[in-house]
């Protein structure tokens, strides 16, 4: 007990003169040996006899952490001795001897009245990076600093009360910001993931946080406002504001929404080699829409990352008794899952919708947003009414609003509109009209007369959807005071259409072994002319075309397809009579269709999250599901010796074929690095694809300087695409 309170300077005095000549006192080795000491007492004390007092230090301690401590301070075992015999109490009776082991209570206590706390967001650099700007060539450290308030989410420690500090460079008008630098309106994101993202004007996540939200969404279906809630109830740990801080420390679901994009951008920035730049005017969500655009177009042209996949278990090798490969057999499985988002009422329009709650797209609002809900009926709707003047189009109507207003009609919309997961757990008080209208598009009426010959409207029992017997019961019926001019309208049936539209479903193309290749939104229906078109877009090349196709329609498909030369190799009829469907000696099958199936259903759990998505993200979201899906499946493949590989064997005028696609398009803009960035986009973007192009004369390229450039590139194992700038 007494070395505890023996001056440092003389404890350290007596440890260097123990010490053997050659030994040499560090701090580094001194604080090393008295923190991981501290954290071996139980271990300590456990090799001790039996009578040894717990709180007495020991007098030695077991070989095993004699080397332990000797190699993790760079000591000699008999020094590890010597400092046992000086620090001994100190290492088991100082607690935190040095009055740092929790910071974040002095901090607290002393340090927001002077603008000073433990995480301030600082630019990674305190120099402009910027070529050709003067402070940049003088190494000038950055001075003009700017910080403002912030909150920072943490994993560990809860929110943050906090500062974010930007540095601006006077030589090139740049301001480095912690995550990015702004100039000309231009946000320039650091190359690398940064540990901390920013998801509003004022709040910053650690990125960790960002992840844990993301594996949420793949593994539970947890949707955004459930992460916040999660993080608010379980994280946050009752912290509360500083009193005089100005925001509130509350994540909301927009936050989750932020950091989810910004990690999956700049994930794919560096698999792509660039960086990530937006937009900087506008709010939080304007910045990344362009980006957002841009990658759901790249997906939906050249596919998802594994449309290229292949392993053992989803395709069947043929060798010769040398070993050497003959032939391969694939199979893929394509079925629709019932998820979707609200588009424009006109069949199968693809162009978005401007707001969510709107029933048509801006091209077909003038035509028909303004006629009467009835289908037959041409007039234009009254004011404040989405039907015409006639009496029976107003009971309908009437009808209607009356069934959306009952009980147990409320009941069921909250149930549609929350089917498996609901998207906040948390109870809303939200009001009548701000509900969810998941009512069917459209339903049918039977118009009656009373003896008044005043017009009445019933909803037609399973129209639209599925009614159960309670509510053929509780039909509502609506009476108009307007009479009708005849009682001609007594039995009559109209087809009313107050709900809105979604898309049909998503298709998907799923492998045996679980990896989805593809994911295609139907509009209309799920048509087997839909289907084939589908497959001929994913699968352009015949060194990616699958030998197999399980479909729920195969035989419609088989007989639409027989005179196709596409599908002249592709098999999608009775699986009995394909022998490399079947297992070892014809006993089973080889490729188990099940995993496709069980992915289907793993699918179909966002139906929740993402049925009142705009369409920008719900694509976005959707492709990162799938991809974070795939990557998890791979890993599990691995684990199973199932050998997950890309196929990236092309041949020389498939190269040419890609090639001439590109050029060929009225949009594209042949300048050299426009081509050169679509040419990294695409899958076949590898050296012998590009000196395939070159050699081949019908593709007219002429760029003598990107015929060089390409030539020049290494060999077959690195893209075309790498770091490589003309």
């Amino acid at each position: 007990m007494a070395a505890t309170s023996q001056p440092a300077l003389a404890m350290l005095q007596t440890l260097q003169a123990e010490l053997s000549p050659d030994s040499l006192l560090t701090f580094s080795s001194l604080f090393r040996f008295i923190k991981l000491a501290s954290t071996l007492r139980n271990d300590i004390l456990l090799v001790q006899g039996t009578s040894h007092p717990p709180n007495i230090a020991p007098e030695f301690i077991s070989p095993a952490i004699n080397l332990f401590l000797a190699a993790c301070c760079d000591l000699c075992e008999s020094d590890v001795d010597v400092y046992w015999k000086v620090l001994k109490d100190v290492v088991w009776h100082s607690g935190d001897m040095f009055g740092v082991e929790d910071v974040s209570a002095l901090f607290a206590n002393h340090g927001r009245r002077h603008r000073i706390t433990p995480r301030a967001l600082y630019p990674p650099h305190q120099t402009c990076l910027t070529e050709g700007c003067p402070v940049h060539a003088k190494a000038s450290v950055l001075k003009k600093a700017k910080q403002r308030q912030v909150v920072l989410y943490t994993l560990d420690h809860g929110p943050i009360a906090t500062y974010s500090i930007h540095l601006y460079c006077a030589g090139c008008n740049t301001n480095c910001h912690h995550g990015y630098s702004v100039k000309d309106k231009i946000r320039t994101f650091y190359p690398g993931i940064p540990d901390i993202v920013q998801v509003g004007g004022h709040q910053f996540v650690e990125t960790r946080v960002v992840r844990m939200w993301r594996t949420l969404m793949l593994v539970s279906w947890t949707s955004m406002s459930n992460c916040a809630r999660l993080y608010n109830v379980a994280l946050m740990q009752n912290t509360k504001p500083p009193p005089d801080f100005p925001w509130n420390f509350e994540l909301a679901g927009d936050h989750v929404w932020h950091g989810f994009v910004q990690l999956a951008l700049m994930e794919d920035c560096i698999e792509r080699h660039t960086i990530l730049s937006v937009p900087q005017d506008g709010d939080q969500k304007a910045h990344f829409m362009d980006a957002i655009s841009e990658r759901n177009n790249r997906i939906q042209t050249y596919g998802q990352e594994k449309l290229r996949h292949y392993c053992n278990k989803c395709t069947r090798f043929h060798r010769d008794d040398s070993g050497a490969l003959t032939s391969k057999y694939s199979v893929v499985v394509t079925d629709g899952v019932t998820v979707g988002h609200p588009c424009c009422a006109v069949h199968n329009c693809h162009t978005p919708l401007s707001n969510n709650r709107d029933h048509f797209c801006p091209a077909h609002t003038t035509a028909h947003g303004h006629k009467c809900a009835i289908i037959v009926c041409t007039n234009d709707a009254l004011p404040k009414s989405k039907v015409c003047h006639l009496a029976e189009h107003k009971a309908v109507e009437c009808t209607y609003q009356l069934r959306g207003q009952s009980r147990f009609q409320l009941q069921q919309r909250l149930q549609r509109s929350q089917v498996v997961h609901p998207t906040d757990s948390v109870v809303q008080d939200v009001p009548l009209d701000d509900l969810v209208d998941d009512t069917p598009l459209e339903e049918d009426y039977i118009l009656d007369v009373d003896a008044d010959g005043r017009v009445q409207a019933t909803v037609t029992p399973n129209s639209g959807t599925t009614t159960s017997a309670d509510e053929a019961v509780a039909t509502t019926q609506a009476t108009t005071h307007e009479s009708s001019s005849s009682s001609a309208a007594r039995g009559r049936k109209l087809r009313a259409r107050f709900g809105r539209q979604h898309t049909h479903n998503e298709q998907l193309v799923v492998a045996p072994c679980g990896m989805i290749l593809a994911r295609k939104t139907f509009y209309g229906a799920e048509g087997v002319g839909s289907i084939i078109e589908m497959i001929k877009r994913i699968f352009r090349t015949d060194d990616i075309k699958p030998q197999h196709i399980f479909y729920d329609n195969n035989c419609a498909l088989s007989k639409m397809v027989k005179n196709d030369p596409y599908f002249e190799n592709i098999e999608n009829c009775n699986p009995a009579a394909f022998d490399d469907l079947l297992g070892e000696d014809g006993v089973g099958w080889y490729f188990n269709s099940s995993v496709a199936e069980q992915t289907n259903v793993w699918f179909g759990g966002y139906h929740t999250i993402c049925c009142e998505m705009i369409v920008h993200r719900y694509r976005f979201f959707l492709d990162e599901m799938v991809m974070q899906k795939n990557r998890l499946t791979k890993v599990k493949l691995e684990k199973e010796g199932r050998c997950p590989a890309t196929n990236l064997f092309l041949s020389k005028g498939l190269a040419a074929e890609h090639a001439r696609t590109v050029l060929a398009d009225p949009m594209f803009d042949k300048s050299l690095e426009k081509l050169c960035n679509c040419m990294r986009d695409l899958a076949a973007a590898i050296p012998e694809v590009a000196e395939a192009i070159i050699v081949d004369d019908t593709t007219s390229l002429k760029l003598t300087d990107a015929h060089c450039a390409l030539k020049n590139l290494p060999g077959a194992q690195r893209r075309l695409m790498l770091g490589y700038k003309l």
